[in-house]
């Protein structure tokens, strides 16, 4: 039986955590494994119980496929316009408010488990629902979908 993960306590966390499943990664010894930061320092950045550094987020960058800049704005240790980062457009960096309040309920010590999987499994209607309507057909990463297929495989 495999140990569930705890929830991130910081929207770095989440974020970080993000983009983990979205490239496939597991666990934090899985990132470790490529990135030579360690799993217990990717577990405290996830858990808030650290900032990290601008050298450790220079070596995961590459593997989470994001730039530096974009670690280190969505960390708190720079501001976009800090690194020259504004444009005309708006930041991928940025949450929409409604998703930024979505991460911070889901990352309260104080909420239950069963009351996150609730909301998890809202925002997830949501997307897909919207994904039909916009005849979008962009998959979720298996991991972030966290189920499984009727015939008990792995979701796409």
């Amino acid at each position: 039986m495999s140990r569930r993960r705890r929830d991130p306590q910081s929207p770095f966390g989440w974020f970080l955590r993000r983009l983990m499943e979205d490239r496939g990664f597991t666990s934090d010894g899985d990132l470790e494994a490529v990135s030579g930061v360690s799993a217990s320092l990717i577990s405290r950045y996830q858990s808030g119980g650290i900032t990290p550094t601008a050298q450790n987020l220079r070596k995961l960058a590459p593997h989470l496929g994001v730039t530096l800049g974009d670690l280190m704005v969505a960390s708190g240790l720079a501001t976009p316009e800090e690194l020259g980062m504004v444009t005309g457009a708006p930041s991928r960096a940025r949450l929409d408010p409604a998703v930024a309040e979505a991460n911070h309920y889901l990352a309260d010590p104080r909420l239950p488990d069963n009351a996150k999987d609730h909301l998890r499994a809202t925002l997830r209607g949501a997307v897909t629902y919207w994904r039909q309507q916009l005849g979008v057909n962009t998959a979720i990463p298996a991991q972030a979908r966290g189920g499984t297929t009727s015939a008990g495989r792995k979701g796409r």
